[in-house]
Order: C-alpha cells, then structure tokens, then sequence
C-alpha cells in the first residue's frame, strides 16, 4: 500500500459513484482541498478520513495492507507508451551524450547507428 494508490482508489471510487469533491467535502464536513489534497497523493490520509470518505460516498472502501501493488503487464505498459508517445522514438544521441554516457548506451546496444536508420525522413 502506498499515498498513491490509496489516493487513486478513492477517486476512482468517488467518480464511479457520480459525486464532485466539492459534494463528498460537504458530506465529510471538510473542504475541498483537504479531498485533493488526499486524492492527489499530496496528504496522508487518517483512519478517520477514510472513514469519513466511505460514509459520504454510501459505499464500502476496501484497502489492502502488505500485498504488493498489482503491476501492469510489460505488454500493457509497452501499449500505454505507445498510446501516449505515438510514433516519436527517443534518441539518447540527439543531445551529445558525455563519453561515458556513449560507452553505456553502446554497452546496452544503443548504437548511434540504430537510431539514425530508424530515423523518420526528413
């Protein structure tokens, strides 16, 4: 268990029930920084927010302490690069890496080479 995923839970709890943080702040007794705050992962939140939180929204919140986080498989985080990055490849050569820099990316078979083959004409 860790800030953001508790935080990520409880929005995506709050959104499937239909409800703004301004109405669940209200219902708490809060302000609608303070849920932000705990939704963004910028504030830890008590038991008793939690608490708080689940009443408001009418529903039961489940959190699971000592498990690992659940993971995304590598093909689905490849899929999510992909999705965001689209066609643009990155080019560690672009920006003149130091000799050392070189060394570790030759050693990773990075060679200066196989960016400008894949390079998009110009």
């Amino acid at each position: 268990m860790n800030v953001g995923s508790i935080a990520f839970d409880l929005t995506a709890a709050r959104r499937k029930s239909g409800v703004t943080q301004r109405e669940i702040a209200e219902r708490m007794g809060t302000t609608q920084s303070a849920v932000s705050r705990v939704e963004s992962g910028r504030g830890v939140p008590s038991l008793e927010f939690l608490d708080r939180y689940a009443r408001a929204l009418g529903a039961q919140l489940v959190i699971e302490l000592g498990s690992p986080p659940a993971l995304p498989s590598r093909p689905e985080r490849a899929a999510r690069v992909k999705r965001v990055l689209r066609d643009y490849t990155f080019d560690p050569w672009e920006r003149e890496p130091s000799p050392a820099e070189q060394r570790s990316l030759e050693a990773d078979g990075l060679a200066r080479e196989r960016f400008q083959s894949e390079a998009p004409a110009r």
